[in-house]
């Protein structure tokens, strides 16, 4: 019983202490019908999305980061023992908007919601002023996404006015994209054939 006693708390701390954050990069592969090779890549942590919200006028950018916090080495343990569950595979996704005003003039972006993947970003709810040609980046605070995914179903509800602006009522919707790099093949290296016919 006095060894259970100090184990228990051993494995706390010792949990504690080796706690840290998973790479939540993932290898894909995706076949290509022309050359009828697999192609590998690797699709790392970061999202991000980025469009004119108002052509020529307001541009929108989100960057969302995936981390996952866990015991050192047990995610690659479970992952390659088949043993992981549908919780190992989720991630906490933190996600900033980026705006900038094009013009020279103020515009005024009310923001109503911000949606991923059906959950509502925590700090959404903005109303915000834009002067000429400023550039604003506000934290949207953190939700849970699965980190297999590769596109982000992302809503966008907003109010928009200004000068020249009529404002209106909005709501878009688009796909946050994976920043997918591929991995290169190596390449053989060429070794000229050794002349079997000297004597």
């Amino acid at each position: 019983m006095k060894k259970l006693i100090f184990i228990l708390p051993a494995l706390f701390i010792s949990s504690w202490l080796f706690s840290c954050s998973t790479p939540t990069s993932q290898k894909g592969e995706t076949y290509n019908p022309e050359t009828q090779e697999v192609d590998h890549q690797i699709n790392t942590p970061h999202f991000q999305l980025r469009t004119d919200i108002l052509p020529k006028k307001l541009s929108l950018s989100i960057v969302t980061n995936l981390t996952k916090d866990t015991l050192l080495g047990v995610y690659y343990i479970k992952k390659y023992t088949r043993r992981l569950l549908p919780n190992d595979y989720m991630a906490e996704a933190d996600s900033t908007l980026y705006l900038h005003n094009l013009t020279d003039k103020t515009i005024t972006f009310n923001l109503l919601n911000i949606i991923i993947e059906n959950k509502r970003l925590p700090n959404s709810a903005r109303n915000l002023s834009l002067s000429a040609n400023e550039s604003l980046s506000i934290p949207l605070g953190k939700v849970d996404i699965d980190l297999r995914l590769t596109t982000l179903n992302t809503r966008i509800e907003y109010i928009v006015s200004g000068a020249d602006i009529a404002e209106e009522h909005k709501e878009k919707q688009f796909d946050m994209r994976r920043d997918i790099q591929p991995v290169e093949k190596e390449k053989e290296k060429y070794k000229p054939q050794e002349d079997t016919n000297k004597t």
